[in-house]
């Protein structure tokens, strides 16, 4: 019989879908550069979103919350399919980028740096493409984290948390002007709509989990 992977080598799985992840995200961006022209998905309210630069420490949240999974539940059946949800979320993702690239906004504060207070955007900016913006994965990723959590443990202050984290981060794409509206409502349209596919075909024994 096989035996259930531990907490650890969970947690090293994850750090090797990052590593994937990574690799993924810059080769669809390229891939979606090279095609040519991009669609513009902004529209005239998001010319009306202001810049401020205080969100972009919410932004960068995106990068740990999938490690969130751990505190929603360790137990193997639940990871086995909360990893499946957010591969399958990505990889649909990485798709769009490849097969329709999408172009967010004018990403100028790459070269204004640490002077003016936007060391992580220019940081990130620096190296990012526009070319992956839709659906928004800083979006995507927590919002899916919450739901999961939500599903699992039922309104719970953790779920709370995740919750409050999804929608600051999802606030903070536009606050930093990384994505557009449209980018962000996909995004939430890709977790929900993935959340509601493994419900459908991926049943798991539920068990009553401590209130968090």
């Amino acid at each position: 019989m096989h035996r259930p992977r531990t907490p650890l080598q969970y947690f090293l799985l994850m750090l090797a879908i990052y590593a994937v992840w990574v690799a993924l995200y810059f080769t669809t961006a390229w891939i979606g550069a090279l095609r040519g022209p991009a669609f513009d998905a902004a529209l005239p309210l998001d010319a009306r979103i202001p810049y401020l630069p205080g969100f972009q420490y919410a932004y960068v949240l995106c990068y740990v919350v999938p490690l969130g999974l751990f505190f929603v539940d360790r137990e193997p059946a639940f990871l086995n399919r909360a990893y499946a949800a957010f591969i399958a979320a990505n990889a649909c993702a990485f798709l769009v980028f490849a097969l329709f690239p999408v172009e967010g906004p004018v990403r100028e504060l790459s070269t204004r740096g640490a002077t003016t207070g936007n060391f992580v955007i220019a940081l990130i900016t620096s190296v990012d493409s526009r070319y992956n913006a839709f659906p928004s994965l800083h979006v995507a990723n927590p919002w899916l984290v919450a739901l999961l959590c939500v599903e699992r443990r039922g309104w719970t202050l953790r779920s709370a948390l995740f919750v409050t984290v999804a929608v600051l981060i999802s606030a903070a794409t536009l606050f930093v002007r990384q994505h557009y509206i449209l980018d962000v409502a996909a995004g939430m349209v890709l977790a929900v709509a993935t959340l509601l596919l493994f419900r459908a075909f991926w049943k798991t024994g539920r068990r009553a989990a401590a209130a968090g």
